[in-house]
């Protein structure tokens, strides 16, 4: 179930991501947007949640709920503004030979190592495109693609305008919106390098998986910075045994990690590391 709620922000002069986990806190939530120019929040729900709890969780939190829309069409386009969206130029051509090889080769590096099937739940963190996870969905029950840029969600809708895919969830949003914890395997490439709040971030995901269930992150070894010469990005790459100590952390094991790829790009040559991790077989009490 989808609702477009129209909102009076009466603490502040836009949204921020404290009010975006409060509603993604409710259990039965698990898509979060906001538009700060329409002052209109959009949440994907389940029957667990009614507009009543939601409209009650905002206005604990400074927002008059002024008007609501139920039930929008799942793959009606949420508009966003494009502000800070630092692929919002970059995506209608991001589908380029060098990125498709790019997760082909990720995903045959996950075969060798994982089994997927029609039993499982995945999540694409940092699909962009859906490069990866389209190639994925296929072979599982439900796939949840999830990435912050807008633009990239726009082109991947138009992807799936084509493609017959009804096990496929498209949330543009961060991680945080996601709260139900009934995922098998979170896979992400070349996303994770982009994240500021990493510690958090794996925390979060560590949270939806179910007990036993499986990370897998495909992204850059340690770099002097040349491979983003146009932009400033949160890491030049990982350290690979520092981020395997930030995953431990966080009630996972590391079963797996090493390189498994070279990138040419601007004349060098960048390692890709594929990492695995599997969460304890044991409930977390929380």
């Amino acid at each position: 179930m989808r609702q477009l709620i129209k909102v009076e922000k009466a603490q502040c002069c836009v949204f921020n991501n404290h009010i975006n986990r409060e509603i993604a806190s409710l259990n039965g939530v698990y898509g979060v947007n906001v538009n700060n120019y329409k002052n209109e929040i959009t949440i994907d729900h389940t029957t667990e949640v009614s507009f009543e709890m939601i409209a009650q969780k905002l206005e604990e939190n400074g927002y008059k709920v002024i008007d609501e829309v139920e039930n929008l069409n799942s793959t009606e386009k949420i508009e966003q503004p494009e502000i800070n969206d630092p692929f919002a130029v970059k995506a209608k051509e991001w589908d380029t030979p060098m990125k498709v090889k790019m997760a082909e080769k990720f995903v045959y590096e996950m075969h060798q190592n994982i089994k997927f099937s029609k039993e499982l739940k995945v999540l694409d963190f940092g699909c962009g495109t859906g490069l990866v996870g389209l190639l994925i969905a296929p072979l599982v029950k439900n796939v949840v693609l999830m990435d912050t840029s807008t633009s990239m969600i726009e082109v991947l809708k138009s992807k799936l305008e084509n493609v017959k895919a009804e096990n496929v969830k498209v949330i543009n949003s961060e991680i945080f919106a996601y709260t139900q914890k009934d995922i098998d395997i979170v896979f992400s490439l070349m996303a994770m390098h982009h994240i500021e709040n990493l510690n958090e971030t794996i925390d979060h995901i560590t949270k939806v998986l179910k007990p036993g269930g499986i990370l897998v992150i495909g992204d850059l070894k340690e770099e002097d910075g040349t491979f983003h010469p146009e932009e400033s990005v949160a890491h030049n790459g990982f350290n690979i045994s520092q981020l395997s100590d930030i995953i431990e952390g966080s009630d996972m094991e590391v079963t797996k990690a090493n390189v498994y790829n070279t990138i040419t790009k601007n004349d060098k040559e960048y390692e890709q590391f594929i990492l695995i991790a599997q969460k304890s077989n044991e409930p977390t009490e929380e």
